[in-house]
């Protein structure tokens, strides 16, 4: 009896120290940071609907230091993470330090799996334009952006146009990103280039290359315009078909 209670102790013992392997902390060394092995974790997912949009999973319990991770899927798809926003979910991956400005928290996850905990409402999955082409009776147009850089969770809110006639979806038409380094370029849709830019002067609009040339982006600093006491900005370029 007591060799076999010995057996069982010892196997919880090596199955408790190979689970502490695999919830190890990422590291930070001379050569930079190593992510955790696979670790998991439970909280609410929280979808960020700012300029720019990700994902927080607000932990149950403090894991690394932290209360907080954005969860990410390198080369997977979203999908997963969409419909399980507001749900409080159960998630396995490894974790590493944010390794760039893009990130909007010190640490995240890299999600290989994400199950729901306890009762959840899944919500639809984000619309798809990646198809969305520009009507080919459309030669120019303008686009307007509204950027609130208070703090908190505000989008950009996008006006297209046409001679005073909306254009919808917008998404056809223009798109942004935010650079690591906060500056926000926009662009035209499929077979468009930008012709001119404007906004907040505060915000240096400007061309990232040329006016009309096949890389040039609308270039906008809205740090620089916070910087200043600017932070409700008016921005925006016009798009012309190329020829």
């Amino acid at each position: 009896m007591r060799i076999s209670q010995t057996v069982s102790t010892l196997a919880v013992v090596i199955c408790t120290a190979v689970a502490a392997v695999g919830q190890q902390c990422p590291k930070t060394g001379a050569t930079g940071s190593s992510a955790s092995e696979q670790r998991v974790l439970e909280g609410l997912v929280v979808f960020h609907n700012g300029i720019r949009k990700w994902f927080e999973l607000k932990l149950d319990q403090e894991q690394c230091g932290q209360m907080s991770v954005q969860l990410v899927r390198v080369e997977r798809d979203w999908t997963r993470l969409q419909i399980l926003r507001g749900c409080r979910v159960r998630s396995k991956g490894p974790i590493d330090f944010s390794p760039t400005g893009y990130y909007s928290l010190d640490t995240y996850q890299n999600v290989d799996k994400i199950e729901p905990v306890g009762k959840c409402t899944r919500k639809p999955p984000f619309p798809d334009y990646s198809r969305l082409r520009p009507d080919t009776a459309i030669s120019a147009y303008r686009v307007e952006m509204d950027v609130d850089y208070e703090p908190g969770d505000h989008p950009v809110v996008f006006h297209v146009s046409m001679s005073g006639k909306e254009l919808r979806p917008w998404q056809a038409y223009a798109s942004y990103w935010l650079t690591g380094g906060f500056v926000l370029y926009g662009q035209c849709g499929k077979g468009f280039v930008v012709d001119k830019v404007f906004g907040t002067a505060e915000a240096n609009p400007s061309h990232f290359t040329e006016s009309r040339d096949s890389g040039d982006m609308a270039t906008f600093n809205p740090e620089s315009a916070a910087v200043s006491g600017k932070k409700h900005l008016r921005l925006g370029y016009t798009c012309i078909r190329t020829p």
